[in-house]
């Protein structure tokens, strides 16, 4: 008889075989299909930031900065090129103005050939909201359209990105805007545009961790189906044992069973990322949604998965068969395992002071070379050191339990634990994975808040208005001044003033330019100084001071608050004759950089991490207990055969769950905190760190908790079906 005929007859026996075989394949199904989601994820990550970092002429090819104003158009293979930021609505607007020879060979991302001076290139999502909005509010900015951006230069569907042609003459290399790379912009000659995957190592090896911080859930799932019904495979094979079967012929056997059910479960877990990869795709990060072709895994990627799980899978199998030593007896009783040593804690104490020491060294000023290969070879030494430490942990706390238990429950959990601390830590491995991972992401979103004090409303710049920082000329202040009246008739605006920077600390204002603003004038006063603070939020301070013999710098424009009317507003100052040296932005606007939006962008792919992380834990939970029970229920039917009651059952049951977490839930969130806080300082020496969570850490931690509760209550009906005295009639 063939091996494969052999192990159809021994494993596909009845209902519960079927049962067993269907319940791993469908948790293997799941498990390939978010491991090719997070590969896809991972690359398309990459390629997606490359479609979007083009925009930044600084990293362009050939790339230098114009030091004075270009009086010649450029080379038919040079483009001129000066980054833009636009808003509307509170949404960022990445603007490119291209100046270009009339014979132009060179080419621009998802264009081709330079737009015509007065025309612009727009992506479809910012087309169809210029569609959809008064000329005076957005399109008047750009000109007249030429076309659409393609969705290769696009990060994503919802990405506004405008391409205009421009005239050599109106790119004015003072004009400054605070991006990618904190750099000011100025205007740039290039040969070419292209982008790049990350916006520094620092983003590279976060999202690397990030990556591993989703796959070590997935893969504990993994590991977790393929184990259930492990005792009942173990009496097949017994049976075998009994009728000659050899060990090694057992093993093949048990190989078989798990690499064909693994095939099917991976074969399925393809067909289940294909339609899970349109619905992922609508979710919507930082910077907007994804195209699907962003989260689907390629065919090299996709095989590899596929073979890696079946390889690891059958594999596996074989080794713990061949290993556990399988007699014709079977397992009438269960083996004790070995006593955990100590050394299990060792690789968690080597990962963190590894992390430690890397980090002092970074703030210190003196990194070791590859800080990023030694943070994420911490990374990984912490977490794979909480899941080699938490048996030896659970395996003291049992003892201490032991002793101190007055409960038949608490008896019989807490010396089950300590004759089977790896199985029992085993179970809740992929919750204790996922506490610390949402440790992990919980933290490091802290290091995007913004923690300044601003002053009372009442008391600081009013959110509607609009701050435009001027690169005024000494011969061009009769002609700011008449375009600061024209911004003034726009409809919405209540006041357009300009004023000029004290020597010592503020912006100067007439006294008449002041009342027309709502400040409070002192008496006699002829011109008011207002503290630079209160630009940014903070309170304000205004004082008499003289007359200032300095070209304007800042236009202020104050509007009746409507969206509509600050949309004008600002449009009326692009489209206006004043030279810019920052675009019109309002305060809240002004609060956000370039490199504040990179890390909000990965801020929402962390508590995209949290919920899948939480979620793929209560699954392996729920399926590591119901496989406990089903190993044990031998165990537990005699138990209730001799009177037990089921609600004493369940107890034990949520003991042995409650027992290993509790063990290890402060040291999850602790090392989290303090990982979290090594990778951010690490990586940018010092410059940015942690801080107390939102209450959404929280609520992520009590509903991970009421996740894992719901998965071990879920587990009851199993326990009280399969421990009744018609499961152990045969006994």
């Amino acid at each position: 008889m063939t091996l494969t005929r052999l192990a159809w007859l021994v494993t596909a026996g009845g209902r519960g075989a079927w049962g067993r075989l269907a319940g791993m394949a469908a948790g293997i199904a799941v498990g390939v299909a978010l491991l090719l989601m997070l590969c896809g994820a991972y690359d398309g990550l990459a390629s997606r930031a490359e479609r979007s970092t083009w925009t930044s002429p600084n990293h362009g090819v050939d790339a230098g900065r114009l030091t004075g104003p270009a009086t010649v158009p450029p080379a038919d293979d040079v483009l001129l090129v000066s980054v833009v930021e636009d808003t509307f609505a509170g949404r960022a607007i990445t603007r490119l103005d291209v100046a270009s020879s009339p014979g132009s060979t060179a080419t621009v991302p998802g264009i081709g050939r330079p737009p015509a001076i007065g025309t612009y290139h727009a992506s479809p999502a910012l087309a169809a909201l210029i569609d959809g909005r008064p000329a005076d509010q957005l399109g008047a900015r750009y000109g007249s359209r030429a076309g659409l951006i393609a969705d290769t230069a696009l990060a994503g569907p919802d990405s506004l990105v405008v391409v205009t042609g421009t005239a050599v003459a109106d790119l004015d290399p003072s004009r400054s805007s605070i991006g990618f790379g904190g750099e000011p912009y100025g205007v740039w000659s290039v040969t070419g545009l292209r982008g790049t995957a990350f916006p520094s190592t620092a983003y590279r090896t976060v999202a690397i961790i990030g990556a591993m911080a989703i796959l070590l859930p997935v893969l504990i799932l993994v590991g977790v189906v393929t184990r259930l019904g492990a005792a009942e495979r173990a009496g097949r094979l017994a049976a075998l044992r009994l009728i000659g079967a050899t060990p090694r012929r057992v093993a093949d056997i048990a190989a078989v069973e798990i690499g064909v059910t693994s095939f099917a479960g991976a074969v399925a877990g393809v067909a289940l990322a294909w339609l899970l990869v349109p619905v992922a795709a609508r979710v919507d990060v930082a910077d907007g949604r994804f195209f699907p072709a962003d989260l689907t895994a390629g065919p090299v990627t996709t095989v590899a998965v596929v073979l890696g799980v079946v390889v690891v899978a059958t594999a596996v199998a074989w080794w713990r068969t061949a290993r556990a030593g399988i007699g014709p007896l079977g397992g009438s009783r269960s083996r004790p395992e070995h006593r955990p040593s100590a050394i299990g804690v060792l690789p968690l104490l080597v990962g963190v002071m590894e992390m430690v020491a890397v980090t002092v060294l970074a703030i210190a000023g003196s990194p070791l070379p590859g800080t990023d290969v030694l943070l994420i070879l911490g990374f990984l030494l912490v977490a794979f050191g909480l899941l080699t430490s938490g048996p030896v942990l659970t395996y003291w706390v049992a003892g201490l339990g032991a002793g101190r238990s007055r409960t038949a429950a608490g008896v019989i959990a807490m010396n089950w634990i300590r004759r089977h601390p790896r199985a029992t830590f085993r179970s809740v491995s992929g919750l204790v994975a996922a506490l610390f991972m949402v440790s992990v992401f919980a933290a490091a979103v802290t290091t995007v808040r913004d923690d300044r004090v601003f002053a009372p409303v009442g008391d600081r710049i009013p959110e509607s208005a609009l701050v435009t920082n001027l690169g005024t000329r000494p011969g061009e202040v009769a002609r700011a001044s008449a375009e600061a009246a024209r911004v003034a008739g726009t409809a919405g605006v209540t006041a357009a003033v300009i004023g000029s920077h004290h020597p010592e600390e503020g912006v100067v204002f007439t006294a008449g330019d002041a009342v027309r603003l709502g400040l409070t004038v002192p008496d006699g006063a002829g011109h008011v100084r207002v503290g630079n603070s209160w630009f940014e939020g903070g309170p304000l301070d205004v004082a008499a001071t003289a007359a200032v013999d300095t070209t304007p710098a800042i236009l202020l424009v104050t509007t009746d608050g409507s969206t509509a009317s600050i949309e004008r507003a600002r449009t009326a100052v692009l489209v206006s004759g004043l030279r810019l040296a920052l675009p019109p932005t309002t305060p809240a606007e002004r609060r956000v950089s370039g490199l504040q939006s990179w890390a909000d962008r990965y801020a929402g792919l962390a508590a995209l991490g949290i919920v899948v992380a939480t979620v793929i834990s209560a699954v392996s939970l729920a399926v590591s207990t119901v496989a406990a029970i089903l190993d044990r229920r031998r165990v537990l039917g005699l138990l209730r055969l001799t009177g037990m009651p089921v609600s004493a059952i369940r107890r034990v049951i949520v003991a042995e769950a409650a027992l290993p977490l509790a063990t290890v839930f402060a040291l999850c969130v602790g090392l989290g905190f303090l990982v979290a806080w090594c990778i951010l300082a690490g990586l940018t020496q010092g410059r940015r760190s942690v801080s107390w969570p939102d209450p959404s850490y929280y609520a992520a931690l009590g509903t991970s908790l009421l996740l894992a509760a719901a998965a071990v209550t879920a587990t009851f009906r199993t326990a009280r079906t399969n421990t009744g005295l018609a499961a152990t009639r045969f006994e």
